[in-house]
């Protein structure tokens, strides 16, 4: 029986893997505490990479397979019981790939990964095949042939080139499409996954560094699609312990709600804090520092005595998990609070939430929605997978605060915030709250509802609702395209959106208003008509170009000849005497990428916003329509699936992305106000389209940037063009 690994999800996940994992288990060593350590690094899967050798997963596996078969033949002691139970439940948190490291006969280092499910005899045949002599994992055989053995058993090869001969390998590896990763980013090297991990050779460095991954699934193969896809944007090497890099993530998140820092664990304070967590569903309590700084806690026990007495003192006790992590020195408790059955009441007879990054008694409202029954009526409703939906609200400061949710919940929008469809939305709400929306205009079948059809973007669009058995409106969905919608809503739309008289709404890209315009013609469900890109509505702007100092030295431009190789234009600030600040300005034109050493190549190489959508590449299906791969700057998130023009939400930010994207394929470059090579383009009120040119003289276009978000020389860019908006 083969190692377990996680079931498919659907949608995109986050993992962090530990692919270089080189402990190995002596004889009569025990398996657990090493799928102990695995858990305790919080790592989601890791590979057990011995030097030659697959023994200590092969180890871990027998000791799995004989508990599992003393139990079936109903002879497993007490002990073995619980051994078994660990396993199980170890096995539940992390997965555990086998494979090898070897050093090929022309000198490269490389790591084989393979499936969970992989048996140790296919791995064995490998090694054999390999004859690799004494304990340092050496075989005469070329790192070509290793790399396609590991391929043809559905495996993942990773080098580790550690000089220029095997950089040089590396790249001849790559042009051949024999190797899929390399262990960490190299110069010269790109178009390849970096897959890097801790080569941990004792217990304790297990996670020490590691790779965060999106993948589409939590699975072995979604791991592989992605490096066979050179999907290197997807994964992030980070060389810190992997526990010290989670907790400086929550001590960064200073205005989470769902986080709390607190510099020690006083009883009345952490009560209060514990039980508006679980009141707004749950969180994580971190005592022992305050503000991001970290202060440490005097006595570890104490302070989980404390917790727990705090805990103990709500009514209904919330579920709590705590762990002491060492952080620089210090010690600080880490609680996660979850909480199921609301509301949570203090021993003072209070009810808190979170508000305002405050732990703050309930409203009358949020009370009301905290005693609420638990209804499970919409549970196994087939959800649309288009549209936008409010998911809550509050009222700070005078200004209505929603959290609109679009693929994932984005909280505290206010309407002037709001562009497109989460403007309509928020519209569309507010009539519901002041009491003014007509609920009677709602076609009802069972208890799935059609409010509104219309016409946006030439697609029909409707706004579907859903009641719980008492008839209470629970779920309000706006802007649902009808392409991925269950029988149910089909059936529904089919039965009354001819019943309905139908808007016309335009979305404005800038302001994000919208214009109802009534008319009576009927939605067409079936077809869709071709959508081509409109005239954009941009105010006159007009192009220039400006050196970008730093230093001595200046850039002003990247071009290409004929042959598409990259030039530079230089500028550089010499010492001359006579002149007024004593230096003189020299010129290089037309500057080859190899005269270029590293400072003007950090000077080039600039970082890329934190803010916008990127369109990472286009294909084409089987239907000839073009797809979309987006990048969302915000988190570096890329889309799991090309997306479709017609399935991209009318007014989105993507849908802009997307046209201007095809726009774009021949922009005029003086219509560009570039600052060396980096530009912006379409400037707005709240966004900007920004451009940069990176070494290779390839363009990199980020659309939708918040202007209030820019910062470093993004922000300075529109400084230098005294473009800032206040």
């Amino acid at each position: 029986m083969s190692m377990s690994t996680h079931s498919p999800s659907l949608g995109t996940i986050t993992m962090r893997i530990d692919p270089h994992v080189c402990y190995a288990l002596n004889d009569g060593a025990d398996q657990i505490e090493l799928l102990r350590a695995t858990s305790n690094a919080a790592l989601d899967m890791i590979a057990l990479t011995g030097i030659g050798s697959i023994k200590s997963f092969d180890a871990i596996q027998r000791d799995y397979d004989k508990l599992i078969l003393l139990e079936k033949a109903g002879i497993l002691s007490a002990s073995d019981g619980v051994r078994l139970t660990l396993h199980r439940e170890l096995r539940t948190r992390s997965t555990i790939l086998p494979g090898f490291t070897a050093t090929s006969g022309d000198g490269l280092i490389i790591t084989a990964l393979f499936p969970a499910e992989t048996t140790t005899i296919s791995i064995e045949t490998i090694l054999q095949h390999l004859a690799i002599g004494g304990t340092d994992g050496t075989t005469k055989t070329t790192a070509g042939v290793i790399c396609a053995l590991i391929n043809a058993a559905n495996g993942i090869a990773v080098a580790h080139p550690t000089s220029a001969a095997d950089v040089m390998l590396v790249k001849a590896l790559i042009s051949a499409g024999q190797l899929h990763a390399i262990d960490r980013a190299i110069d010269g090297i790109d178009n390849i996954c970096v897959l890097g991990g801790s080569g941990a050779t004792d217990i304790e460095s297990i996670g020490a560094a590691f790779s965060e991954v999106t993948l589409s699934a939590p699975t072995f193969d979604a791991l592989r699609e992605l490096v066979l896809a050179h999907n290197h944007t997807a994964i992030r090497f980070i060389s810190t312990p992997v526990r010290r890099w989670a907790l400086h993530q929550l001590l960064q998140a200073t205005t989470d709600a769902h986080i709390i820092q607190m510099s020690e664990a006083k009883p009345a304070d952490t009560a209060s804090h514990i039980a508006a967590l679980a009141n707004i569903g749950g969180g994580v309590l971190l005592v022992g520092c305050e503000n991001g700084v970290v202060s440490g806690v005097k006595s570890k026990d104490k302070a989980l005595s404390a917790i727990l007495k705090a805990a103990e003192s709500i009514t209904p006790i919330p579920d709590l998990t705590t762990e002491a992590v060492t952080y620089d020195q210090a010690t600080i408790i880490r609680v996660e609070v979850r909480g199921d059955i609301p509301p949570y009441i203090t021993a003072d007879g209070r009810v808190l939430v979170r508000r305002d990054l405050q732990s703050s008694v309930a409203t009358p409202a949020e009370l009301r929605m905290l005693c609420q029954p638990t209804r499970n009526d919409g549970a196994d409703l087939d959800l649309p997978r288009s549209g936008v939906s409010i998911v809550s609200t509050q009222r700070r400061g005078g200004i209505w605060h929603y959290e609109v949710r679009d693929l994932r919940t984005t909280a505290g929008v206010t309407r002037d915030r709001a562009q497109g469809l989460w403007d309509y939305a928020i519209e569309r709400h507010e009539t519901l709250r002041d009491g003014s929306a007509n609920l009677e205009e709602i076609k009802w079948h069972g208890q799935i509802g059609l409010w509104r059809a219309y016409i946006q973007g030439g697609r029909p669009k409707y706004d579907l609702v859903h009641r719980d058995s008492m008839g209470v409106i629970d779920h309000i969905f706006y802007g649902v395209s009808d392409w991925g919608l269950g029988t149910q809503w089909q059936h529904l739309i089919q039965t009354f959106a001819p019943q309905l008289a139908v808007d016309t709404v335009t979305f404005d890209e800038d302001t994000g208003s919208t214009a109802p315009v009534t008319t009576t013609t009927p939605v067409a469900t079936h077809s869709t008509p071709p959508i081509t890109i409109p005239a954009a509505h941009f105010p006159a702007f007009q192009g220039e170009r400006r050196p970008r100092w730093r230093g001595r030295g200046a850039i002003t431009r990247i071009w290409r000849d004929e042959a598409q190789t990259p030039f530079f234009d230089l500028l550089l600030k010499t010492k001359a005497d006579g002149t007024e600040d004593g230096s003189e300005i020299q010129e290089y034109h037309g500057v080859s990428r190899d005269q270029l050493n590293q400072a003007w190549l950090d000077l080039i190489n600039v970082s890329k916003p934190r803010t916008g959508i990127e369109v990472v590449e286009t294909v084409q299906d089987d239907q000839g329509d073009k797809r979309f791969i987006f990048r969302n700057l915000r988190n570096e998130e890329v889309s799991p699936h090309p997306w479709r023009m017609n399935d991209i939400e009318e007014g989105s930010i993507r849908q802009y992305a997307a046209r201007m994207h095809l726009a774009d394929q021949t922009f005029d470059e003086e219509s560009i106000r570039w600052w060396g090579n980096i530009g912006y383009m379409r400037p707005m009120r709240r966004q900007v389209d920004l451009v940069y040119r990176d070494e290779n003289g390839v363009d990199h276009i980020f659309y939708a940037a918040r202007r209030d978000e820019l910062i470093g020389e993004w922000h300075d860019l529109l400084a230098e063009y005294d473009d800032i908006v206040e």
